[in-house]
């Protein structure tokens, strides 16, 4: 627990746990009347698309520039008829702008509807217009394609939307002539403050909904565990229209801890951003975590970082170790080598993580292990389809309560009832709990391989093949099975670093050699050998979704028929070999 010596001190922090009013759709006001450092920088947000976007000074945001951007936003929505309950859609790349928009929106009692901006383009519009949304920020761009696919008479919206570009609104939205009536507005706690969509790797992206109360669950008691000493300083790549983000952020405003933004997810970005920004704990999805790469971190800069945190997916030990390798933590007082990574399991309808499991350089137990249940879960479960509880040892659904929980799907409020089982909510996760209390993720319900003989979960599958090939990314998949009509069989797509087809070291590995070395490792592990290997020739060929998640539906529609016809070049089928040249 962090007592002493933190950017916010004990008493500004006893006022914001024991202020029973503070919730998500206010933190930001509760946290400006508590701060006695209202003009220090912040918030640090870098232009990623300037080339040199990582040098010389970086100016930063502070408490007071946030209040009075917020407050011209929010002048500028009730002048055009935005109201408590009005839908606001925020559809930009700028993560600063799409949080100081969710505090004005939420400010007037309003609900700030986030997509990703790296959504397909049709998908976001339908997105917009199923969650009824009436106004609509959002980058010039990004508004264009919206129209063009509200155009089409099957796409049109029920109602007008009035659209107005992000950038073109800061450049002119005035404070008001007075101050705005009742602002901020006083939530009550199942008032509706955000959607925010889910992944979408199963087809169409849902729609959580966020209360005031449920959405502040499990963040009063991290005012006192999160880092926030004064020597804390914060790197998030989490994408910032999504529900992780905006929490994340309002915890480092929470607690004054100097923070920068970064728009761009990818690996190497963030690796420039840690050279720059020094920062002492680093936040992402898995993806964009495993794609850094440690030897571009400068010493200078890995010295500082004590912990890394992964959220959303588990992590695979492949991505892990390298980053653990760099930096030092304190333990027990003691000065240790090497970070530590926050794997954390969790979901948007959730809304926070739900598991955690810390590993550092001298973990040795990984093979999809999460830990266990953090404390603002109530209760879980491993149970069976009927959803009863299953004895420690056997694969289940994982069911979970507490307040967490998204009350519901905007469009669809029928789903989240068919999600209960038992008095638990189903996560779509598959999950095993061990008698030590330790649980281990084994698969996402959709993509469990239909074997012949039983069922077979993909991610143990996963954890080994990454760990055999050293590929940089690796999804298993089903693929028909032409022995077995109607059954399936495990398929390994795999993704390396370079451009080509072969293996970096390995001396250009065969896909027949890598599927090989791959079965032999599995079958050490006492797990289902792969049928085929694939080598994706780029990320194309391993696609992944606008959070970074593979998109295993698509790979299936891909590949269903992949034992069924030759291999080909790049691909190797168990048995099969590719005829010699």
């Amino acid at each position: 627990m962090n007592i002493l010596g933190t950017h916010r001190s004990v008493t500004q922090r006893l006022r914001l746990t024991a202020d029973r009013q503070l919730g998500a759709g206010d933190f930001f006001w509760h946290t400006w009347r508590t701060a006695r450092d209202r003009d220090r920088p912040v918030l640090f947000h870098p232009d990623t698309t300037s080339p040199d976007w990582d040098e010389g000074e970086m100016t930063g945001t502070s408490l007071n520039d946030i209040r009075i951007a917020a407050i011209r936003y929010a002048h500028w929505y009730r002048t055009h008829g935005v109201r408590p309950s009005t839908h606001v859609g925020v559809f930009t790349r700028d993560g600063l702008y799409g949080l100081i928009h969710h505090i004005a929106i939420t400010a007037l009692g309003a609900v700030a509807v986030h997509c990703n901006p790296h959504m397909a383009i049709g998908t976001a519009a339908e997105y917009f217009r199923r969650t009824r949304t009436t106004v609509l920020v959002g980058d010039t761009d990004l508004l264009a394609g919206c129209a063009e696919s509200w155009s089409l008479p099957e796409a049109a919206p029920d109602r007008p939307l009035l659209t107005k570009d992000i950038a073109r609104l800061d450049e002119t939205a005035p404070l008001p002539p007075a101050p705005l009536t009742g602002f901020p507005y006083r939530h009550r706690p199942d008032d509706l403050v955000m959607i925010s969509h889910s992944s979408g790797t199963t087809g169409r992206p849902k729609a959580p909904v966020f209360t005031h109360a449920s959405f502040f669950n499990g963040k009063r008691e991290r005012l006192w565990t999160f880092p926030s000493l004064r020597s804390d300083r914060m790197l998030t790549a989490l994408p910032h229209s999504h529900s992780a983000g905006i929490s994340y952020l309002s915890m480092a405003l929470m607690l004054g801890i100097p923070t920068l933004l970064l728009d761009a997810a990818d690996g190497a970005s963030a690796a420039r951003a840690v050279n720059r920004f020094h920062p002492t704990f680093v936040l992402g999805f898995p993806l964009t975590l495993a794609e850094i790469d440690p030897s571009l971190i400068t010493p200078e800069a890995a010295r500082h970082i004590h912990t890394w945190n992964g959220m959303g997916d588990a992590s695979h030990e492949r991505h892990i170790r390298p980053l653990t390798a760099l930096g030092s933590r304190r333990d027990g007082g003691k000065e240790l080598a090497g970070s530590a990574y926050v794997d954390g399991l969790g979901s948007s309808e959730m809304g926070m993580v739900l598991f955690k499991q810390v590993f550092t350089p001298q973990s040795a137990g990984f093979g999809r292990l999460i830990g266990r249940p953090v404390k603002a879960v109530q209760d879980a479960a491993v149970l069976d389809e009927r959803g009863l509880p299953l004895p420690d040892g056997e694969a289940g659904l994982l069911g979970v309560r507490t307040p967490s929980i998204t009350p519901g799907y905007w469009d669809d409020p029928a789903l989240g009832k068919e999600s209960l089982r038992g008095g638990y909510f189903l996560t779509g996760d598959v999950v095993r709990r061990e008698s030590d209390g330790l649980w281990y993720h084994l698969d996402r319900t959709p993509d469990v391989i239909r074997a012949a003989d039983g069922p077979v979960y993909s991610l143990p599958l996963e954890e080994v093949v990454l760990l055999t090939t050293g590929a940089l990314d690796a999804a298993v998949v089903a693929v028909d099975d032409p022995g077995a009509p109607g059954a399936q069989q495990p398929a390994a797509v795999v993704l390396f670093g370079g451009d080509s087809g072969a293996a970096p070291g390995h001396g250009g590995a065969s896909p027949q050699e890598l599927l090989d070395r791959c079965n032999d490792a599995l079958a050490g592990h006492g797990l289902a050998p792969l049928s085929a290997l694939v080598i994706a020739a780029d990320r194309g060929g391993l696609p992944v979704g606008p959070t970074g998640k593979v998109l295993k539906r698509q790979l299936r529609e891909a590949h269903q028929d992949l034992l069924g016809r030759p291999a080909e070049a790049g691909t190797a089928h168990r048995g099969q070999r590719l005829p010699s040249a």
